[in-house]
């Protein structure tokens, strides 16, 4: 692997680098690593309009299936900026923490997405108007993971509110799927929120994604919505439902 960009960002190291080789394919990549040095965006060179990672598939085949005619997402976490440069400025409104993030999507990704706002995920979309968006989508992660601010039954009600009648929640997540108790304890928010939830599993081939988890929140009519390709259902435990930190002594059920 060639480096070709590194400096420090708002949460740690970011890291640019061009390889000839991704997940087993063989190709011209560019990825973007954090400071975990898992892979967090990537381009196929050679071809840049194709999505390269397998979880970025999963979400786009969702969106197309649930529905294809979409007018507006939020997407929170905008990384390489994958999803925005799919559906495009008219589409996509992407929230993303770090500035140098943004500013690298656009030098070495190519993506010109000119509906990218910095700031907080949760701040920005408490901004939106109600009954506004087709999708929420939360691909925002922190070395722990999910910040967990975006993972609390405030939160939750508070995309819900954002959503337009139909409209899905779908949430980017790693973890091991059953036995995985902060796993467990967002799709039990979820539920506690939603009418429908359910967890799918994203893994690929060759290790990609291997603990990457698609949880999918919305109306019982998203149950109808076929499985994208490549995907399976996951087994997920129950759990407890996440509250604010400010509000844990209200029947949190577990620790933050």
């Amino acid at each position: 692997m060639q480096l070709i960009a590194c400096e420090e960002g708002l949460h740690g190291e970011l890291k640019i680098f061009d390889t000839t080789e991704l997940y087993g394919e063989l190709g011209r990549f560019r990825i973007l690593q954090f400071a975990d040095g898992a892979v967090q965006g990537a381009i196929d060179l050679r071809q840049p309009s194709r999505i390269v990672l397998a979880y970025q598939r999963a979400l786009v085949g969702l969106m197309d299936a649930i529905r294809p005619s979409f007018g507006r997402a939020f997407v929170i976490g905008h990384g390489a900026g994958t999803i925005a440069r799919h559906y495009g400025t008219e589409r996509i409104r992407s929230a993303e923490i770090d500035p140098l993030v943004a500013e690298w999507s656009r030098v070495y990704f190519g993506c010109r997405h000119a509906n990218v706002a910095i700031g907080d995920g949760r701040v920005l979309l408490a901004g939106m108007e109600p009954g506004s968006l087709d999708y929420v989508i939360v691909d925002a992660f922190t070395a722990e993971g999910t910040p967990p601010h975006l993972a609390t039954l405030e939160f939750y009600k508070l995309a819900r509110d954002r959503l337009r009648e139909g409209g899905a929640m779908l949430l980017n997540v790693i973890g091991r799927g059953k036995g995985d108790k902060r796993i467990a304890s967002m799709l039990a928010t979820l539920q506690a929120v939603f009418p429908y939830t359910a967890a799918i599993s994203a893994a690929a081939p060759g290790g990609e994604a291997g603990d990457n988890l698609i949880l999918m929140a919305g109306p019982r009519a998203l149950a109808r919505v076929g499985m994208p390709a490549g995907c399976e259902p996951a087994e997920i435990e129950p759990g407890y439902v996440r509250r604010d930190r400010a509000r844990s002594g209200e029947g949190q059920g577990g620790p933050e």
